[in-house]
């Protein structure tokens, strides 16, 4: 009993991390500029002068939440001798009704400051890449941006309602930095159009999970494929970190300076493959495929063949249009029940529809008798006509549907056609 105790809880973590990891956007964002604006310094410009304020990145690690990497803000101040760095992607798996809250689009993250040493040494201890940029700040930049991250900080400012592509940890130290730059970073990136999209993104870094990226392949709607500005390519801290190379300020005595001053290298990973780099084409492997030449081999020659195999041809019509229909009951249930906007739209649902339940049964039961009613020729024959729609469709729509399409739609062609051929007559007797 105990073991069964502790696979359920080991399932219902596992659940847990793979949404955390394709936590996809609950709307639109509210950017922490807007939500703060910075308040008056606390300390005097010539005080803050001494300031050394950078960029943490740290790259990806083995935990499907931890393949996006991570990032924070350190703030280095000699007058009190603290070295602290921001981190906004506090989160807890054991709040209450975490699952419920995330799914329905009320997620509760925070910001909580840490001694910057440790925090280094425990991701550069896990073989993370380890990345500071020293930002060239006036001393007036520095109190204020100081001075935000110190109001944001605290109980009443701390929570914020997490977004994974339009508000998280790495989008709320570009807002922070672009508040005490005076919008210039938005100026800057927005109007630069990347080759990439939010799905190129998340398949890209949760490359070596597959099941993950099946996950985000499945549940992002058309929203996710529109190529990225470089503002919010930013959402991943290793993307904010190479655009940031590339950034100039306003020098004091006229011109413009860059805005990194110094980039350190603190940790290189010694036996963790690089970053992934980009990827155009499917990652899928070659589930969808298989899945359909197990499925043909079902399919009977002969009125023996059907007496053999009608039963793992019965199992296979349950379990296929089962699954199916289970994964578009959730599409469903997120893009009209929830607030995860990236969810809405989901053209998958074509090949996941939840009209595949009753086929469970209905081809289930038609394969087991050798004969189909009109009732069941009907729920199947829809279902093989989505699938088939989505296949005509795909040149010619917005969403990405190559990756559904590669992995679902040979099962849908296969199972129909063992279907078919175990429904011709003569019917089978039950004996």
């Amino acid at each position: 009993m105990s073991a069964i105790v502790e696979c359920v809880k080991s399932a219902r973590l596992g659940l847990r991390r793979v949404l955390v990891a394709i936590g996809f956007s609950i709307g639109a964002a509210t950017p922490l500029s807007a939500q703060l604006t910075p308040p008056p310094a606390a300390e005097s410009p010539a005080a803050a002068s001494d300031l050394r304020i950078s960029v943490l990145t740290f790259g990806p690690g083995d935990l499907v939440f931890e393949r996006f990497g991570h990032n924070a803000l350190r703030i280095v101040d000699p007058s009190t001798g603290t070295d602290l760095a921001y981190n906004w992607g506090m989160f807890d798996f054991n709040q209450p009704n975490f699952l419920g809250r995330f799914l329905s689009g009320d997620t509760k993250y925070w910001v909580a400051a840490f001694n910057s040493l440790p925090l280094i040494a425990f991701y550069a201890g896990n073989d993370r890449e380890v990345v500071e940029q020293v930002l060239d700040l006036t001393a007036a930049e520095k109190a204020e941006l100081k001075a935000l991250v110190e109001t944001n900080v605290q109980e009443a400012n701390k929570y914020y309602r997490y977004q994974y592509f339009l508000d998280n940890c790495s989008t709320r130290i570009r807002d922070a930095l672009d508040a005490v730059l005076g919008g210039s970073l938005q100026r800057r990136f927005v109007p630069i159009t990347t080759t990439y999209s939010y799905r190129d993104e998340s398949i890209r870094l949760t490359g070596p999970t597959y099941y993950s990226q099946l996950g985000i392949e499945l549940a992002l709607g058309p929203s996710a494929d529109k190529p990225l500005t470089a503002w919010e390519a930013m959402f991943v801290p290793m993307r904010m970190r190479d655009f940031l190379r590339d950034v100039t300020v306003p020098a004091a005595s006229g011109g413009t300076r860059p805005l990194i001053a110094q980039e350190l290298r603190l940790h290189t990973p010694t036996a963790r493959p690089p970053e992934a780099p980009e990827r155009r084409g499917l990652t899928l492997g070659a589930l969808g495929p298989v899945l359909g030449a197990w499925m043909l081999m079902l399919v009977p020659t002969s009125l023996e063949a059907r007496r053999k195999r009608r039963i793992p041809a019965a199992v296979m019509a349950a379990l296929f249009y089962g699954v199916t229909g289970l994964v578009g009951c959730v599409l469903l249930g997120m893009w009209l029940f929830s607030a995860h906007t990236f969810w809405y739209w989901n053209l998958t649902l074509l090949l996941c529809s939840p009209v595949a339940l009753a086929a469970a049964v209905l081809g289930a039961r038609a394969v087991l008798r050798g004969e189909r009613g009109v009732l069941d020729t009907m729920v199947l024959a829809a279902v093989a006509a989505f699938a088939l729609l989505a296949l005509l469709i795909a040149p010619f729509v917005e969403q990405r549907l190559a990756g559904p399409l590669m992995v679902l739609l040979p099962g849908h062609i296969g199972l129909a056609l063992v279907i078919w051929r175990h429904t011709q007559a003569p019917p089978v007797s039950a004996s």
